[in-house]
């Protein structure tokens, strides 16, 4: 596996965003606003926002390199918290991660925290979800 996020692995069109933004489902932590979508074949892919709100371009850079070193760090461990409630053909994820003011602040820990929260939290209820509905 490369060390950073392929190409292949990256949401890239505006369409694709507006698409995982409108057809998938949404969780908000602190700083962070998180839209994914379930997606037919294997491939977890990230798309990356920062607020406007972020007016120096560093902070906004910041808080992508952040969000990304999340992303890759971590796409085995989100794949596997979605896992259980994926159906037959949905093993794949999209995933918009967007951030506020104030993710550029934080350490990379913090974010992996805040983040890994709010997934597993998504997760549960997702499972609670699943199972109340069989």
């Amino acid at each position: 596996m490369p060390a950073g996020i392929r190409k292949s692995d990256r949401i890239r069109h505006r369409r694709e965003y507006e698409r995982v933004r409108e057809m998938g489902r949404r969780f908000r932590t602190e700083r962070f606003l998180v839209n994914y979508q379930r997606v037919s074949g294997d491939r977890t892919r990230l798309g990356v926002i920062v607020s406007s709100k972020m007016k120096k371009a560093s902070d906004r850079n910041r808080a992508k390199r952040l969000m990304r070193e999340f992303f890759r760090l971590n796409r085995a461990q989100i794949k596997e918290w979605f896992k259980g409630f994926a159906k037959e053909n949905d093993s794949g994820l999209e995933i918009v991660l967007v951030a506020y003011p104030g993710a550029e602040a934080m350490s990379y820990a913090e974010v992996e925290q805040e983040l890994r929260a709010g997934f597993e939290k998504e997760a549960r209820m997702q499972e609670r979800l699943r199972l109340g509905e069989e």
